[in-house]
């Protein structure tokens, strides 16, 4: 038993949901499943009963919930206040950060934390939304700039951005020139294309805002995952499909790829700050103060 598996066995049920408890951990429902069939394979005991229509924990699922509960609290505790110990001697303040990230609010970031505090040992880590938020609950960074808000009781966040998705296509596509000509193209337009995009694994926020933004246009797209976004662009320059990415990647014409802007849904990613709601760090009271106040991250929201 690990005390991540506890951190998933208690959010599904709290919600009674594993879909819910897998956007809750920023995570998707397959891994949640899987986590929880370890843990109960581990402990020798089915912690939940599942029907189609509805999730139930059984005795034993109950008595882990009470007994969970705290000790997630008490570890919890324990390697936040070590690493505070730890920081506090060394002057030391983490930062995570997701690629789209650090095209953004984390330069900023960096920035304005440099002019406040010219000394202090500033580590810049990139990790995924969800080890973020892993990383946040252990302690191992301070402050988190991920995708999406987090649902978590012993977390904050804060939205700091939004970007709008645009679709990278080979620079034969049907619908190339419309760049040249500063044209919108509705979503629409590409529905007999294949959609190739972050792996839901690696980036379920992405992942999930083009599914519901082919929902709304009216149509379920054909998919190709890829874990880099490097791979993405090498298969879109190779025409085996159009690549959607965040952020303001506006020139790709040295890979062979030009860049769309498209419209009817536009499909929106959220960059928020992330945070322990009981962190005391004077390094991080400075950012929440002052950041939204100066150069900083509020005078960019704008997509």
């Amino acid at each position: 038993m690990e005390i991540k598996h506890l951190r998933y066995f208690i959010q599904v049920a709290e919600t009674l949901s594993f879909n819910r408890a897998a956007e809750r951990l920023n995570s998707s429902q397959p891994v949640v499943t899987r986590v929880i069939a370890q843990l109960e394979h581990s402990i020798g005991a089915k912690l939940f009963e599942r029907t189609t229509r509805r999730v139930a924990l059984t005795a034993a699922g109950l008595v882990l919930l009470s007994e969970a509960r705290p000790l997630i609290i008490y570890v919890e505790s324990v390697q936040r206040n070590v690493r505070h110990a730890v920081a506090k001697r060394s002057n030391r303040f983490t930062v995570g950060t997701t690629p789209i990230g650090m095209q953004t609010v984390t330069p900023v970031f960096l920035r304005h934390f440099n002019q406040i505090y010219p000394d202090a040992q500033l580590e810049v880590r990139e990790l995924p939304s969800q080890a973020q938020i892993e990383a946040l609950l252990s302690a191992e960074i301070d402050l988190g700039f991920i995708l999406n808000t987090v649902s978590h009781p012993a977390l904050s966040s804060r939205i700091l951005r939004r970007e709008r998705m645009r679709l990278a296509v080979p620079d034969d596509h049907p619908y190339a020139h419309a760049a040249a000509n500063h044209l919108k193209v509705p979503l629409t337009a590409f529905a007999g294309d294949c959609f190739i995009i972050p792996s839901k694994q690696a980036h379920p926020a992405v992942y999930e805002e083009v599914i519901k933004a082919c929902d709304v246009a009216g149509f379920r797209p054909q998919l190709k995952e890829c874990a880099e976004n490097q791979t993405c662009m090498g298969l879109a320059r190779a025409g085996l499909g159009v690549f959607f990415f965040p952020g303001k990647q506006t020139d790709l014409s040295d890979k062979g790829l030009v860049v769309l802007d498209i419209v009817d849904p536009v499909p929106i990613i959220e960059v928020a700050a992330a945070w322990r709601t009981d962190d005391p760090s004077a390094f991080l009271m400075t950012f929440l103060e002052r950041s939204w106040e100066d150069d900083p991250l509020q005078d960019h929201s704008v997509i």
